[in-house]
């Protein structure tokens, strides 16, 4: 189970424990033994951080492929599982390596499979987990990679600002393997809810279209570029960087995940307004309407 079910279902039983005090109130048994679950129960929700990070998710469906709580179509789920594997997988390696093929076959592909652990209820659904222990840096980018992709989908069907504003930095192997998912789901006339870590987005029937309509719409290209000019600020709180180029235009956006905190610190010491030559990654997402996005992600910094 998730980490965020089971925060939910703790803290159902706590309000029941709570409520059932309430009536007994000091009575000398009844009282103990009920105040002594409230304490475990605390100290359960206690371990469990309303952020912390799960190696799982879980995705709910309905509509067409289900039967209530009582199955799920099973061609649904190979479909739709393949397309949704391809993401995680794709986040993965851009987290890990900094850069992901435009074709061929993904890296990283063990260190992010993802296995079918359980079938939740509510609707009915799939629970998919890594099952291999590994060093803790891989396990929180798969972890982030997860929560990553559950805000891709919520924002796809939001709006075009939204859906931008979550595909900054993100590859275009991602942007189509999320097309493919919401196809799949579309074309079956399916809703869906994914939840993963302290994340959860729910999409009906129609959101799930509407999403489909604006991811297919969009195209993404991303390019790796190297400008010269001066950098103008560096901020660690935020992850952001700003750059003057020598033709006189003005960057701003993220620091790269394959940089630590120290060698960023580097940078401030060593460039801060001072002439550089910085290595960017540029992403040019360009919407159904005509609208064009520009992002950039540093990737280094030298003389």
């Amino acid at each position: 189970m998730i980490s965020r079910r089971t925060r939910e279902y703790l803290t159902v039983q706590l309000l029941e424990t709570q409520r059932i005090l309430d009536i007994v109130g000091t009575h000398p048994l009844m009282s103990f033994s009920l105040r002594k679950k409230e304490k475990q129960l605390l100290d359960e929700l206690e371990r469990i951080p309303v952020d912390q990070k799960d190696n799982k998710v879980v995705l709910l469906f309905n509509g067409s492929p289900v039967v209530g709580s009582l199955g799920i179509d099973a061609s649904f789920v190979g479909k739709v599982t393949v397309p949704f594997q391809n993401m995680v997988t794709s986040e993965f390696a851009f987290r890990s390596d900094g850069k992901v093929g435009k074709r061929g076959q993904l890296n990283k592909q063990n260190e992010s499979k993802l296995f079918l652990t359980a079938l939740p209820r509510g609707s009915f659904g799939i629970e998919l987990s890594r099952l291999a222990d590994d060093i803790s840096d891989q396990s929180d980018q798969l972890s982030d990679s997860l929560s990553k992709i559950t805000r891709l989908v919520d924002s796809s069907a939001k709006s075009d600002e939204d859906f931008a504003a979550e595909l900054e930095g993100t590859t275009p192997r991602t942007i189509q393997s999320l097309k493919e998912f919401l196809k799949v789901v579309s074309d079956d006339s399916a809703g869906v809810t994914i939840e993963s870590g302290g994340i959860r987005c729910e999409l009906n029937v129609a959101s799930v279209k509407s999403g489909y309509e604006r991811a297919s719409g969009t195209s993404a290209i991303e390019t790796s570029e190297t400008i010269e000019g001066i950098l103008k600020g560096v901020l660690l709180e935020s992850w952001k960087f700003d750059f003057v180029s020598n033709s006189g235009k003005t960057i701003t956006g993220k620091i790269g995940d394959n940089l630590t905190e120290e060698e960023v610190s580097q940078f401030i010491t060593l460039f801060f307004n001072k002439p550089c030559k910085v290595s960017l990654r540029v992403g040019r997402v360009l919407f159904k309407n005509g609208t064009e996005r520009v992002s950039y992600v540093l990737n280094g910094i030298e003389k």
